[in-house]
């Protein structure tokens, strides 16, 4: 039975979500408890929340952009969700390994790791850190469908490194007889009905050409496409690829730069599913000792306004990222929010006036201490 994605299944429906005569209605029929309508259009709602987790996962970098390995061209070149959806007894095979072009059983298969990862000068720089070992488990799920066939796995380094890792992938080789190759593969073309695949393995020096059957690329893991945005919206700092930054990597690593901020899973980085498990042990921890308190510990390190030498000119309120900042119509003079202020120090930079301080961190504080340092 074909699986029908969501963007597929929008055909059988209309513009504002009523539900069309054509509809196939296969996922509303087999649903046990009618959860799904398929004349519900969306809706919008407002809630009042303590703390916001913000878990946006994370897309596969497209095949489209390796034209060497024909991803996006060739149908026998698939990433490997797709290659785990052939594995799922669920899936649209009922788990069994075929060819998507011609629906063979393939006996010659080449997974291909780091496609699209650590590689700086054309695509990603950082490591998609799961790709080592759910490659070394595809690989091996192969192999007990199909004793007869060949699993060849091309890889730059075997990045094991978490508890009984290094024996699974060394268990691998010795008895399904894996065979790793170390070294990028160059290109991937057809010819007939095999896909050529042109690699090298560094540790002989030697050029190989693998003929095979079908070749499954363990795509980068990156940011999804709206986080961006979100981020912008929840005041929340990325970094340069887009993922979510923490407040600090060993301190803080679950929380972000706003308070009643939190972070988990693969949109701060990529993960596997433990360290994805942990990370949202870790947030759902900081939020419980948080509500387990009757009044709420703020940072004392705030902002506060100097009223007798503030002129009004409204900077530090355009400047603040928190929302932080508001001018009293009365007085004219800028106002701290103090249980949304996180004493990031912007104002007091952006000041002209010099009317901004840190509470417990003034000016004045820094020179009595320099002073009696050096006295």
């Amino acid at each position: 039975m074909p699986v029908i994605a969501a963007a597929d299944c929008r055909r059988f429906t209309g513009a504002e979500g009523e539900e069309l005569e054509d509809a196939c209605r296969l996922c509303a029929d087999a649903c046990p408890e009618a959860a799904i309508d398929l004349g519900a259009g969306p809706t919008m709602h407002q809630e009042k929340v303590g703390t916001i987790v913000m878990a946006t996962g994370y897309d596969l970098y497209s095949p489209a952009n390796l034209p060497e390995y024909g991803g996006g061209r060739y149908p026998d070149v698939i990433d490997a969700l797709a290659f785990e959806r052939l594995l799922d007894p669920e899936g649209p095979t009922g788990g069994q390994v075929v060819r998507p072009s011609d629906g063979r059983v393939p006996k010659k298969v080449v997974f291909i790791q780091c496609a699209g990862s650590r590689d700086p000068e054309r695509h990603k720089a950082y490591c998609s850190r799961a790709c080592c070992m759910y490659t070394a488990k595809q690989a091996r799920l192969y192999k007990q469908q199909v004793p007869d066939g060949t699993a060849y796995i091309s890889y730059m380094d075997i990045r094991s490194d978490s508890r009984d890792f290094e024996e699974f992938v060394q268990q691998g080789m010795e008895e399904n007889r894996l065979v790793y190759i170390r070294g990028r593969v160059a290109k991937v073309f057809p010819e007939g009905d095999l896909l050529k695949v042109f690699t090298s393995d560094t540790l002989t020096g030697r050029k190989l050409e693998i003929e095979a059957d079908l070749v499954v690329l363990a795509m980068a893991m990156e940011p999804r496409s709206e986080v961006r945005e979100l981020a912008k919206k929840m005041n929340v700092t990325i970094d340069g690829d887009a993922f979510l930054s923490e407040t600090h990597i060993k301190l803080y690593p679950v929380e972000s730069s706003t308070k009643g901020v939190y972070l988990a899973g693969c949109g701060q980085s990529p993960k596997d599913i433990t360290d994805t498990v942990s990370q949202a042990l870790a947030a759902s921890g900081k939020i419980q000792t948080m509500f387990s308190n009757e009044t709420l510990i703020a940072d004392p390190l705030i902002a506060e306004v100097k009223e007798d030498v503030c002129s009004g000119c409204g900077i530090c309120i355009e400047i603040c990222p928190y929302g932080a900042r508001v001018m009293n119509d009365y007085t004219r003079i800028s106002e701290v929010n103090q249980a949304v202020c996180q004493g990031c120090g912007a104002c007091i930079a952006a000041c002209p006036n010099k009317a901004c301080e840190l509470v417990n961190s003034t000016s004045r504080q820094f020179v009595r201490m320099i002073c009696d340092f050096t006295n």
